[in-house]
């Protein structure tokens, strides 16, 4: 037999877990360019978006998740599923260490325009490591507002 107070315990923590699985699946995307065709294309009878919110990959990562989804099915255009592979880079993205990251690391982790990432590395080994945020925006030629973005995946 369950003691009362055994049973309020286990009432307790199925109400925690029913509440917990209501907001996953509700979960929203962040907002950000490529939001919607993600939203669309991402949640459907294969899997929810909250496969997707709980997932953190490089952008070779996510093109590889991206190319096995239309390998299964999906279906899109190839301006879609680029959109998707930079949405999903820039929220949810590895972090990339900034101070000892090579070129090619940065340019995996962080969506940049082509040069940047050496750029970056060029700056870095000119001036020293970078001390936080408004060294890296010293960098000649980067996008404040793009790196803004990605910010969370930036480890100084």
């Amino acid at each position: 037999m369950m003691s009362r107070s055994s049973a309020v315990a286990i009432a307790f923590a199925t109400a925690v877990l029913a509440s917990t699985l209501v907001l996953v699946a509700h979960q929203e995307l962040p907002d950000g360019a490529g939001r919607e065709v993600t939203q669309r294309l991402c949640s459907n009878e294969c899997h929810g978006i909250d496969k997707v919110v709980g997932e953190r990959k490089s952008k070779s990562q996510w093109a590889e998740t991206m190319e096995t989804m239309r390998t299964d099915g999906a279906k899109g255009s190839d301006e879609e599923f680029k959109a998707i592979v930079t949405y999903l880079t820039m929220r949810f993205g590895v972090p990339v260490k900034i101070n000892t990251a090579t070129a090619r690391q940065i340019d995996d982790v962080l969506v940049l325009l082509d040069g940047q990432a050496d750029a970056i590395v060029k700056y870095r080994d000119a001036h020293g490591p970078y001390a936080g945020w408004e060294d890296l925006l010293k960098v000649p030629g980067l996008d404040p507002k793009t790196l803004q973005e990605q910010k969370t995946n930036v480890v100084f």
